[in-house]
Parts: C-alpha cells; sequence; structure tokens
C-alpha cells in the first residue's frame, strides 16, 4: 500500500476517517492526502453575487485545511508527512480527477455525523462516492479506531463470482495486510444450496486457496444483521463488500427508525467495484 487519500469537509467524521487513515499510513508505510473541494458561495437576493472573492475563499480553505491537518496530526500515534489538496470545484469531479492523477490505493470516508441531517448528507455523500469512484473505500464508522488488519471479512452470495468480484484486489489486499481471510455467505433460514451456488461456491475456494480460508454459512434473514452478527463472533477487523452486486452498499448502510446498524458498529466496510 503506497498511497491513502482522504476527502474532507472538516466534520468530525471527516477529522475520525483522517485519523484512522493517517494510523493506517503510518503503520503500514504509505503515503496521506487530505484533499478538500470546495464551492464559491453566492448570496441568496434577487441579484445574485459572489459574498467572497475566489481569492479569499481559497485564502480560508486553504487556512482551515491547514488548521485540521495540525489537528490530525496531533492526534496520531506517530508522527508522518501529511499531504494535502484544496481547490474550488465540485466534490465529485474534483475526488475524481484527483485520484485519476494520484491513483490511490486506498480512499478512506467517514460515516456519521451529530444530527439526523448530517448523517444522512455525510451518508449520502460517502455512498455516492462508493459508486462513482474506481477505487477501494474505506468506510469508517464513528466508533471504529486503528488497529492492524489481521482478520479480513469477505461478504459473498456464491453469485457469478468470477464475472463480478475484483479478485486480484482482493488478493492484493490481503497480501498487503497479511491477513487471515473469512468468507461469509449470508443466507435465509431455512434455504438450501442449488447446483449453481455449489458450483461457485467450489470456483472461489480454488481461487483463494493460497490464502487458505476459513468458510462461515451465517443463517439471517437480514444481510446486516447477520454480517454484524459474525463481525463480533469472529472479531473481525474489516468487512470487505461489493456494493454495485445486488446494492450491498445500500443494505450494509441502510437507516430506519428501528434499527441504524452501520453507524453502531466498529468495523470499517472496503467496498470494491466488481
Amino acid at each position: 500500500m503506497k498511497t491513502i487519500i482522504v476527502p474532507v469537509d472538516f466534520s468530525a467524521a471527516a477529522a475520525n476517517a483522517a485519523e484512522f487513515a493517517g494510523n493506517l499510513a503510518a503503520f503500514y508505510g504509505a503515503e496521506l492526502w487530505l484533499y478538500h473541494a470546495y464551492e464559491l458561495p453566492v448570496s441568496i437576493s434577487e441579484y445574485a453575487f459572489p459574498v467572497m472573492t475566489s481569492e479569499e475563499m481559497h485564502e480560508a480553505a486553504e487556512h482551515e485545511m491547514e488548521v485540521f491537518k495540525d489537528e490530525i496530526q496531533d492526534a496520531l500515534r506517530h508522527v508522518i508527512n501529511i499531504h494535502t489538496k484544496t481547490e474550488m470545484n465540485l466534490l465529485r469531479d474534483g475526488l475524481d480527477a484527483f485520484c485519476a492523477a494520484m491513483k490511490p490505493d486506498l480512499i478512506v470516508m467517514g460515516l456519521s455525523g451529530n444530527t439526523g441531517f448530517t448523517k444522512l448528507l455525510v451518508g449520502s455523500n460517502t455512498i455516492k462516492a462508493i459508486h462513482y469512484l474506481k477505487y477501494p473505500v474505506l468506510v469508517i464508522p464513528p466508533k471504529a479506531s486503528f488497529i492492524p488488519v489481521r482478520r479480513i471479512g469477505f461478504a459473498c452470495d456464491y453469485e457469478k463470482v468470477l464475472e463480478n468480484t475484483p479478485m486480484d484486489l482482493l488478493k492484493k489486499i490481503v497480501r498487503d495486510f497479511n491477513a487471515e481471510l473469512h468468507v461469509m455467505n449470508i443466507r435465509p433460514h431455512k434455504s438450501t444450496y442449488g447446483a449453481g451456488k455449489v458450483s461457485e461456491g467450489y470456483y472461489i475456494s480454488e481461487l483463494l486457496k493460497e490464502f487458505k480460508p476459513e468458510y462461515h454459512e451465517i443463517e439471517s434473514d437480514d444481510i446486516t444483521e447477520g454480517i454484524n452478527w459474525f463481525v463480533d463472533k469472529g472479531r473481525l477487523d474489516w468487512i470487505v463488500a461489493i456494493p454495485k452486486k445486488h446494492n450491498l452498499a445500500e443494505s450494509l448502510f441502510r437507516r430506519s427508525n428501528t434499527k441504524d446498524l452501520l453507524y453502531h458498529t466498529h468495523v470499517p466496510v472496503l467496498c470494491m467495484h466488481e
């Protein structure tokens, strides 16, 4: 692992993600970049005009980034060289272009907030980034703190494994962290496997045999509940998921009046594209 990028908006969620990423970078010898995109504010009146000039806005953003960087450095367990990039742009366009130039191994983002609106806003931006970025995105829940990665859980449904699983990237991650690999399949209670899933299970066991993974069949009518149950039981450090496959990101990050599972877990979720 060489390069980690953290998009920041100076929120508590961004600070938590940046601190996690900084400790991750220090432990594994990676470069850390903090990225901030801002837009020029416009006054709300009959005649729209800028509240600040572009130069003033840039100076303010640069100052806020320096303060943020210093706070993150002070919170880290070891001193590292933190790079920053601040620009006037839409977050999606700017982050996409910056990642294309830097080709990061990992993008780290937070998922939290102090109010329901902030949670919804930050969560929405993170989920959008997961879908449009072509690089792995590590989502850091609010209670997460960095520990060396020893056990990785890969959520797999045994459907079109060869077509949908970024196997080379999954292998690289397991090798980079020298971690145990646990393959999790969540299936409804009293369901059975068809011949197709048996064949897919054979394919994945062959593709991953060098890591000697452990395979776990978890009965649960709710994917998120099943995964979070096994996270605690198996003492997993990270969960790996493929969001575009059956909209797994929405299932993992969903919010409702009765449960808010990911916001209450301490385990980061690494999202990879199929």
